[in-house]
């Protein structure tokens, strides 16, 4: 069988079966070895094709992240949904996915430089951007009526450099976990114009969780949907 991202890609743009191949190697290999790690030659050796036929078919390493990056977004929107099902909470919904998010990219350096190359290059930033900007959209509207839903991708620019930002400030004994997480998201909320009181008792939500925890849970379960299966 193949996963669920050439599954997705066969919906929206039906793909050749070298493509096939070189998404499915280039995925695995992301998720074994990070993104930053793997290497064309790599790709090539593991899918049995040779370099100039991946270059042909995907022009750099980024454009085969796009589709891996396309599907994490999908399961932060599910984890962002269940959250918000179980809870009826659109702060916590929203404090608890980044929470999240920055720690499992503290702890797990594969996960961090899956994250940090998708935050780095500009169109799979640009994808994040764009299911940010609708994601927020959908959990504030009605307490931000005024805003449109241009406001919200323009506010997005800022709020996406600033997760980019915690992806590139380590922890360390003056700048714990606990700084980065609590500094991060009362920045954000204060963006999307949320009382102070309210910041502080979501904070103090997210407080109550082992996010560390929860994000190697969660991660494992996404790299566990996306494994291949021999026919």
């Amino acid at each position: 069988m193949i996963n669920s991202i050439i599954e997705r890609n066969n919906r929206i743009s039906p793909l050749t079966e070298s493509e096939k191949k070189i998404i499915a190697s280039a995925v695995k290999l992301f998720l074994q070895n990070g993104y930053s790690q793997t290497t064309l030659k790599m790709i090539s050796a593991d899918c049995g094709l040779r370099q100039g036929t991946i270059a042909y078919h995907y022009h750099t390493k980024e454009d085969m992240l796009r589709h891996l990056i396309e599907e994490l977004m999908d399961y932060h929107s599910d984890v962002i949904e269940d959250t918000h099902e179980e809870t009826e909470d659109e702060l916590f919904s929203y404090a608890m996915e980044i929470a999240v998010q920055i720690a499992l990219c503290e702890n797990d350096r594969k996960a961090w430089d899956i994250y940090y190359s998708a935050y780095s290059h500009p169109h799979t930033f640009e994808h994040i951007k764009n299911w940010g900007a609708k994601k927020n959209y959908m959990l504030f509207k009605e307490r931000l009526p005024h805003w449109s839903e241009s406001d919200f991708r323009n506010i997005e620019n800022i709020t996406s450099g600033m997760e980019l930002s915690a992806l590139t400030s380590p922890c360390d004994r003056y700048y714990t976990l606990k700084d980065k997480i609590n500094l991060t998201i009362d920045s954000m909320l204060k963006i999307y114009e949320i009382p102070k009181e309210e910041r502080e008792k979501v904070l103090e939500k997210i407080e109550n969780f082992d996010c560390e925890k929860i994000g190697n849970e969660l991660f494992e379960k996404f790299v566990s949907r996306l494994k291949i299966e021999e026919d």
